[in-house]
């Protein structure tokens, strides 16, 4: 089975504290939402490592969710998605010569592990307030202080951003309950943005990344 590109979601959050759930020892997780994790307990039961990246049990029943206990932080991801036109991902490691005169070219791995990328996708305004989408605004504000204006002596100014951004890939959308779901998640930092604004061409962004800090992982869950 092979399938194309098309079948592919890319969803964007970025870091912000109102999002941060911290355990008190008689709280849980929520039902299917997505977590990145700032911290753990000593006794945790949140099942992956600091720096990673989990999704909440499927049942909405509380004593099937995770217990968080005094220590565990949690930063909830409340995804954007990113209607993309295009997307590339490279992953690559170093390497180190070691050659010698019994071995003439000989290289190992450096063990270090480069992530970068791209995505393309064209500006969204939103239909009926001709504001752009969330991910836009994400976007953007990596650049731009962007400052809002509504008209009646009111501002609001949101200065350049370098808050965490998290990617996170669905690699075959549309699966029935039983199949199972392919994220690619990695924690990025957007390293340029490109924008086309020509007068016969749809208004376009382009953006690089490279990873940014915390865990890429591949990450597989059943569909239920």
């Amino acid at each position: 089975m092979k399938i194309t590109g098309q079948r592919a979601s890319v969803f964007f959050d970025e870091f912000n504290n109102s999002s941060i759930v911290e355990g008190t020892g008689s709280n849980t997780t929520t039902q299917n939402q997505k977590y990145f994790v700032i911290s753990k307990a000593a006794n945790s039961n949140v099942p992956v490592p600091a720096g990673s990246f989990f999704v909440a049990p499927a049942d909405a029943v509380p004593a099937s969710q995770i217990m968080l206990l005094v220590g565990d932080r949690l930063f909830a991801i409340n995804e954007e998605r990113f209607c993309k036109t295009s997307a590339s991902f490279e992953f690559s490691y170093g390497s180190v010569d070691v050659g010698d005169d019994c071995d003439p070219g000989a290289t190992i791995s450096d063990g270090i592990l480069t992530i970068s990328g791209s995505l393309a996708g064209l500006f969204r305004y939103d239909t009926v307030t001709q504001d752009f989408d969330s991910v836009t605004d994400i976007i953007l504000n990596r650049f731009l202080t962007i400052v809002e204006d509504n008209g009646d002596g009111t501002y609001i100014t949101h200065p350049k951003s370098e808050a965490q951004v998290y990617l996170l890939t669905l690699l075959n959308s549309g699966g029935s309950i039983g199949q199972t779901e392919n994220w690619v998640f990695c924690p990025i930092n957007i390293t340029s943005l490109s924008m086309s604004l020509g007068n016969s061409d749809a208004q376009n962004k382009d953006l690089s990344f490279t990873k940014g800090e915390g865990q890429a992982i591949i990450y597989k869950r059943a569909i239920v």
